[in-house]
């Protein structure tokens, strides 16, 4: 985050908040893009990176659900617009409780158009629950994961 307040402080502020509603006041199901009646230009989706999983073999639960809340860039990259991405994992202390913490794994930035590139973002996704992986094994051994789909 202290990366994105030096390049983008609008966009910062924008996604702070968002982040801070979140842990405040939960996420609206209707603001998610995934959700079947959610709002096209919701401010988040969860689960993403639904294709990391596709043809992986790994027991059940061991790799977490991940969800993104984002922001359009207000100033350009390298020259291109962008999008700011924070992903976040849902660890549990067993697959039976509720969410017991949302943790932010990452903050990237995702071209617009045709500076989009779905492999730079399916590489953002990975790194962002090996990040959540990371820390939870030092932080957090006995947890679980919300089931990836």
């Amino acid at each position: 985050m202290s990366t994105l307040k030096e390049q983008d402080a609008e966009a910062w502020f924008l996604l702070e908040a968002l982040r801070q509603d979140a842990v405040e006041f939960g996420l609206d199901p209707l603001d998610n893009r995934e959700h079947p009646e959610g709002l096209r230009d919701g401010s988040y989706r969860c689960p993403v990176g639904k294709h990391i999983y596709r043809g992986m073999a790994f027991p059940q639960g061991s790799l977490p659900w991940l969800g993104e809340l984002d922001v359009d860039g207000t100033v350009p990259v390298d020259h291109r617009d962008i999008h700011w991405r924070y992903y976040f994992i849902e660890p549990r202390k067993n697959a039976d409780t509720e969410d017991d913490v949302l943790l932010g794994c990452s903050v990237k930035a995702k071209g617009i158009g045709a500076n989009y590139h779905a492999a730079d973002q399916t590489r953002h996704m990975r790194d962002a629950i090996e990040a959540g992986k990371r820390w939870c094994r030092q932080q957090m051994p006995s947890y679980t994961w919300r089931p990836a789909l």
